[in-house]
């Protein structure tokens, strides 16, 4: 029986564990975000050609969860140990309208409090009526 899990596992091993993601899958991912109209920062689109690793970040944190500039001084403090692991750091939000990777920090946590803060269900209501908008 634990043979046959091993042979299972080594059979599935390059799913879970890639040696590497071919880079069409990263070209792939900036085309449909580019038909999209995404808003990808140039850091970021770099990490998604070259299948680096990219943590997501909640915009919310900087918006609504703290006042500024504490927020935006905390927001800088956590890229800066994602990016001491390896990572890319990507903020999301939507802005006008636009789903955006953004690093405009600053922005962000200056207007925190006129953005409305939206969840999974409501993007698609809020993109067509081209508000500023949070991910939750």
């Amino acid at each position: 029986m634990g043979s046959q899990a091993n042979l299972r596992l080594a059979s599935i091993k390059d799913h879970l564990f890639p040696t590497s993601v071919p880079r069409s899958h990263g070209v792939a991912v900036l085309q449909t975000a580019d038909r999209f109209g995404f808003k990808i920062e140039p850091k970021v689109r770099h990490a998604i050609y070259e299948s680096s690793p990219i943590v997501a970040l909640e915009s919310t944190i900087i918006t609504h969860g703290m006042p500024y500039p504490q927020n935006v001084q905390t927001a800088k403090e956590v890229e800066s140990i994602i990016v001491g692991y390896g990572a890319v750091p990507a903020t999301i939000a939507i802005l006008k309208g636009v789903p955006c990777i953004e690093d405009d920090l600053e922005e962000l946590g200056r207007n925190g409090s006129s953005f409305t803060k939206t969840a999974r269900r409501d993007i698609s209501h809020v993109v067509g009526y081209s508000k500023s908008i949070l991910n939750r």
